[in-house]
């Protein structure tokens, strides 16, 4: 046993180090993964800063030369002053006209009109650290039209002679109108690298330790923040993010991870190619910081790690320590016994009960076979021992000890029988159901000299009564205690007497998404992860708390030694975590949440089934805020379960009666140049409204809820189906061929009968192509069962309607919808697009969410659009699809040609304000 022992524990010791080192590994590329993606948006938000102050320069420099074109050099000058005046990132410009006059300004004037001089190609005039590389790229940049970003080179330092600074020089060769291909002026300014870095990359929102470069593609280094310490700016660069570039020159963007030659140290990186120029933006962070990164996430496993590792030693020696005493005690006790193990062998291995004989102390002097077997000792262990301490027996309901009948008989001297229910404990533990009887025995003068005990095996028979009324009691399923053994318990509960330092907790526990599990694995499957779900929940209770199935998914929990609302919160929080774990099926592993509604005693009152009511009541609003919750009862939950019964009733009437109407609000988008200006309309978006004859017309607000009811979902899809394909088809042959977005609910859109309704609907109305529709779902109906709203949409899109993902970026939906979704569109939620003059986060998410729609071949939808400059700033952010106020509140069908006819996209741009105008934050 002993070696047992150690193989074990050394067993365990071994899958803690593995352990270990899975999780170090999986942590370590977690947080790879995690800061690779934060430097690919930092690369590329410093690309596109980079593509607009190049396209800002190149337009500046356009100007700069159209106004020196024809000018005397005196005029030339002084315009070359104000510009440097004008642009303070550049330090030096200069001009060489048509005629081959040069004009320069600036502190490093000289090396300007070295650049611009016919032997440009020859190292300029005190500068001689420049390589057959930066030569052959100046003269590259002289020659070529438009704006051309050179090499940096090492100019001096007007502040302190004895050292040098590095300049880029930005070319812009333009040429003459009527003029040969190689006349022309030419323009070189100087930008100053601020430390190595570009003077407007000072405000970049850098994390901590990283850096921040900008590359050509062919391996000149133009600026980087923190400056080199292993290269320079004048070489080529051969360093991990030079090779990633080429090793993927088709590539838009990438991220690296090696050793960076510019400061010799490990790093992770990401670069950015810049739209429109040779150039490529990258930023990085040293393996110091991301190791720290690690290390933080890893030092409370590693602690855990080490406390087991403690722990299993410690007790690995103590049990090997007891095991030892254990052999050392047996094998002396077996010698001494092994002296009286024939004594009456015969007599007692012929009877069938266990039987034990004691001397007058009550210590034991012979035992049969059978009792050797039923106590788990030997004869010879026994032998000398007081009874009770072989003999153990309790009462079978609470363990608790029953007195020897032995004592009894030596005290009274007559018969005694044990009581009912008793057991007894085996030297292992093990539990045998027994009926005894003891009695004296008399010498010849009528002395006790001791008592024989006979005991015999009733377990089976206890079983089998046991076995009937557990069955009246439990779930045979689950073998949790049914519906009316957890009433009684409540109805007990109920009843007791208030006990000030305690409460009582009373819950019901509904699992989230069961019904999808039945559907996806089957019923069979569903019964294991009921059985699992039940074995974790008591697992995770106290032995005095109930849990039972009350029938299906749902379970009663009974908790009744609480002590404060803190107390619940926590063992609550414990069990919906503990249930939460996957559970193995056949095909894979299998989570579930559940939803829980509680309530408390004594502050609850009523009896059993009210206080049932009650705690189903808060089920209910746990399940409405979202699910994987739990939600204690309040009063009002009384009322707004009045409220929505209320609520249900209207929807239904006004469903039965005709009230439910369609209004339609515009999508609209710039018209290409030249087209009319009514093709900015793209379509509409159909909006259900309730006509109240009271209360008159009301939005979807006053009866959401009603809209994804199991009662009416399906009921109020089929009608929005109808009436919306009716009234498109209408237009369609009135010549307006529009697309129409229907808002779908989340419980209709995975309703079996979903499909049917859609296709019925369809070849009803033949006048409008499958085409011209298009589905709206909120991110609900793909997070109550993902596999099967994806297989609907797939069916949707077989069928040639459109898929829009509407509100994207208000719940929780990940990046990953877009991905395995098969939608079209993406529809920016209004919370979003209302804030993006003022809120750089807004502006930030709208930016990112059309960036990766664009990427993604999506069409983006903006919401919520109230001026035109927010009209503006969307389509700088390439979002030119729109829908608000701004163009037009929900209107009923009559209302819509005539709106169409009166639309012109062109207003709005008139209108709108200039870029130069919008907040400093949104320029960049």
């Amino acid at each position: 046993m002993l070696h047992w022992l150690f193989r074990a524990w050394l067993v365990f010791v071994v899958l803690v180090l593995l352990a270990g080192g899975w999780l170090a590994d999986g942590t370590w590329q977690e947080v790879r993964h995690e800061y690779g993606a934060n430097l690919q948006v930092l690369a590329a938000a410093v690309a596109d800063g980079t593509h607009l102050f190049l396209n800002g320069s190149r337009l500046s420099l356009t100007l700069l030369g159209q106004e020196t074109a024809a000018a005397t050099p005196l005029i030339i000058h002084e315009t070359l002053q104000n510009f440097l005046v004008q642009e303070k990132d550049f330090n030096a410009v200069g001009v060489r006209t048509t005629h081959g006059m040069v004009v320069a300004s600036g502190d490093d004037k000289d090396l300007v009109r070295s650049l611009l001089s016919p032997a440009s190609s020859s190292a300029p005039v005190g500068y001689t650290h420049i390589s057959a590389q930066q030569r052959q790229l100046i003269r590259h940049c002289v020659q070529k039209s438009g704006l051309c970003v050179g090499p940096p080179l090492s100019a001096p330092n007007p502040t302190d002679i004895q050292k040098r600074r590095w300049v880029v020089p930005l070319f812009l060769r333009i040429r003459a109108l009527s003029a040969a291909p190689s006349t022309g002026s030419c323009i070189v300014a100087l930008l100053p690298l601020l430390h190595g870095q570009f003077p407007f990359w000072q405000n970049l929102p850098l994390p901590a330790a990283s850096s921040v470069f900008l590359l050509r593609q062919d391996g000149f280094l133009e600026s980087r923040y923190p400056e080199p310490t292993r290269t320079t700016f004048g070489e080529v660069q051969q360093g991990i993010a030079a090779q990633s570039i080429r090793r993927h020159p088709e590539a838009r963007f990438d991220t690296f991870y090696g050793v960076a030659t510019a400061v010799n140290q490990w790093r992770l990186g990401a670069w950015y190619k810049v739209w429109g120029y040779p150039l490529v933006a990258g930023v990085g962070l040293p393996r110091a910081f991301l190791v720290s990164a690690w290390w933080n996430r890893m030092m409370g496993p590693l602690a855990a790690m080490l406390a087991l590792l403690l722990l299993s030693t410690l007790g690995y020696w103590t049990f090997r320590r007891i095991g030892e005493e254990r052999q050392r005690e047996r094998t002396a006790n077996a010698l001494t016994l092994w002296e009286a193990k024939e004594r009456a062998e015969v007599t007692l291995h012929s009877i069938g009960d266990g039987v034990i004989t004691t001397d007058i102390q009550g210590r034991v002097t012979d035992a049969n076979p059978v009792a050797e077997t039923m106590l788990g000792y030997t004869r010879s262990e026994m032998q000398g021992k007081p009874l009770e301490s072989v003999f153990h027996i309790v009462h079978e309901g609470d363990h608790h000890p029953v007195d020897n009948p032995i004592r009894r008989v030596l005290q009274e001297g007559r018969i005694v029988g044990l009581a009912n229910h008793t057991v007894l404990l085996h030297k292992d533990g093990q539990e045998t159901a027994i009926e005894d009887s003891a009695a004296p025995i008399h010498g010849r003068d009528g002395q006790i000299l001791g008592a024989v005990l006979v005991f015999h095996d009733v377990t089976e028979k206890r079983r089998l009564t046991d076995h009937l009324a557990y069955q009246a009691s439990h779930d045979d399923l689950t073998g949790l205690p049914n519906r009316p053994y957890f009433l009684e318990k409540l109805q007990q509960a109920t009843q007791a007497a208030p006990d000030a330092e305690r409460l009582v907790l009373v819950g019901i526990l509904d699992l989230d998404g069961f019904k999808q599990i039945n559907d996806r694995w089957g019923h069979d499957q569903g019964d294991v992860l009921l059985r699992g779900i039940a074995q974790r929940a008591r697992d995770a209770l106290h032995p005095e708390d109930v849990i039972a199935r009350m029938g299906g998914d749902e379970f009663g929990l009974l908790m009744p030694n609480i002590r404060s609302i803190q107390d619940a919160q926590q063992a609550i929080e414990h069990l919906m975590q503990a249930v939460r774990q996957p559970i193995p099926l056949e095909a894979q592993a299998a989570s579930i949440s559940v939803s829980i509604g509680l309530t408390v005693l004594p502050w609850d009152s009523g009896d059993a089934r009210q206080i049932l009511r009650h705690a189903d009541l808060a089920l209910y609003a746990a399940k409405s805020r979202g699910r994987n919750q739990c939600c204690f009862y309040e009063a009002a939950m009384d009322l707004e379960q009045e409220r929505l019964m209320e609520m249900l009733a209207m929807t239904q009437q006004a469903l039965e009666q005709h009230s439910l109407v369609m209004y339609y609000q515009p999508v609209v988008s710039r018209p290409a140049d030249g087209a009319a200006p009514e093709t900015g309309v793209m379509g509409f978006e159909a909006l259900i409204r309730l006509q109240h004859p009271q209360q008159g017309l009301l939005t979807p607000a006053s009866f959401a809820e009603a809209l994804d009811h199991p009662r009416l979902a399906r009921r109020i899809g089929c009608f929005v189906l109808e009436a919306v394909l009716t009234q498109g088809e209408q237009w369609h042959q009135r010549g307006l061929p529009l697309r129409l977005s229907l808002n779908i609910s989340a419980r209709h859109l995975l309703d079996p009968e979903f499909l049917n309704d859609l296709r019925q609907a369809l070849a009803a109305h033949p006048g409008i192509a499958p085409a011209y529709c298009e589905i709206e779902v909120t991110e609900s109906a793909p997070m109550m069962d993902f596999e099967k709203a994806r297989e609907v949409l797939q069916h949707c899109n077989a069928l040639g309607l459109r898929i829009a993902l509407d509100d994207f970026g208000t719940g929780n939906a990940s990046l990953s919808y877009l991905q395995k979704l098969p939608a079209q569109t993406i529809k920016i939620d209004q919370s979003f697009v209302r804030d993006i003059l003022n809120d750089p986060r807004d502006f930030a998410i709208v930016a990112g969410v059309a960036k990766t729609a664009q990427m993604l071949g999506l069409e983006v939808i903006a919401e919520g659009v109230e001026t035109v400059a927010h009209l503006q700033v969307l389509e700088t952010l390439g979002c030119p699809v729109m829908q608000g106020y701004l163009f037009s509140k929900p209107m009923p069908a009559e209302s819509v040609p005539a709106w169409i006819r009166s639309f012109n996209f062109k207003n709005y741009i008139d209108n709108s304000i200039s870029p130069t105008k919008l907040p400093c934050e949104y320029n960049r």
